[in-house]
């Protein structure tokens, strides 16, 4: 698809000035073939762009730093950045987001601080998404404290938490088992007005099962579908594999038959939680019944999606 446009824009090109195409034209093609997975092209054609012109702007600066930082080639966007400067155009923002998720990414936290202080430097204030991107990093690699931190920080320098912030802790939370502080957050959350998505449900229903907790993993559970929010067999697994882990069989098999009801598909994993579930509890005539109704139903494993 990008080369066909890159075409054209070589026959508008040839047609002479008044036919040239323009610095939006040129940037939405090399953001085109970044996007299908094109990087030599899409480099070529921005030095073509630096070369001959029009002029790159910074939303084609942008597009070139954010995939090759994508790309994990941090030496050729940093490269890219000082063409940027020396040609004039401002890095914002964005600029600095691509960067700087980049550098979280490969662990260079030593750059990510040099960038911030040269964002602050130019009047460039961290958003939503910089902090974001350091706190995703650091809870990660188990950094939960560091990560805390910066989530606090965030209101002192005049940026809401978002819902990605929010999810973010949560899970640096449930890594470390931090379920008291995970309660905590939901109140913020709940104060600064953030509806908590599906994402961060699955998280808080996840750490409070693998916990044993389960009657407050199913307040969370009620909170999520009171919210509209449908639970997919991701979520259903964790709560059916912990209550047949804890014996509470009625109740696994309340949420097998819910998620029948609510037309969640079935794989074999489900399956084998109830019957081992059952079996483990001397049940062998229910964990016959299961086997039954999976061999009759052709139950197959299909991969999951995760969290």
């Amino acid at each position: 698809m990008s080369q066909r446009a890159l075409d054209l824009l070589r026959m508008m090109a040839k047609k002479g000035a008044d036919h040239s195409p323009g610095v939006f034209a040129y940037s939405m093609v090399i953001h085109g073939f970044f996007k299908e997975g094109e990087v030599s092209k899409a480099c070529d054609l921005f030095h073509e762009m630096i070369q001959q012109g029009p002029v790159p702007n910074v939303v084609t600066y942008n597009s070139v730093i954010d995939a090759l930082c994508k790309a994990r080639a941090m030496d050729k966007a940093e490269v890219v950045l000082r063409s940027m400067v020396h040609n004039g155009v401002q890095p914002n923002v964005v600029t600095y987001n691509s960067l700087i998720q980049g550098y979280s990414t490969v662990g260079q936290l030593k750059e990510v601080a040099r960038l911030l202080k040269v964002m602050r430097s130019q009047g460039v204030m961290p958003s939503v998404v910089t902090y974001n991107s350091l706190m995703g990093y650091l809870c990660k690699h188990g950094r939960i404290k560091e990560a805390e931190e910066i989530f606090f920080s965030m209101t002192l320098n005049g940026r809401k938490p978002d819902i990605v912030s929010y999810s973010i802790m949560l899970r640096g939370y449930a890594i470390e088992g931090s379920l008291i502080k995970m309660i905590d957050l939901c109140e913020l959350m709940a104060r600064d007005g953030v509806v908590p998505e599906l994402h961060c449900f699955n998280i808080l229903i996840s750490a409070y099962a693998k916990y044993g907790m389960m009657d407050v993993a199913m307040l969370f559970f009620e909170d999520m579908l009171k919210q509209g929010l449908n639970p997919g067999d991701f979520i259903y697994l964790t709560v059916i594999s912990a209550f047949c882990k804890m014996g509470r069989m009625d109740d696994a098999l309340e949420k097998f038959n819910e998620m029948i009801d609510r037309g969640v598909p079935l794989d074999t994993k489900i399956y084998m939680c109830m019957i081992e579930g059952y079996l483990n509890r001397g049940d062998s005539v229910k964990a016959e019944e299961f086997i039954t109704k999976m061999k009759s139903r052709d139950i197959r494993h299909r991969p999951r999606k995760g969290n």
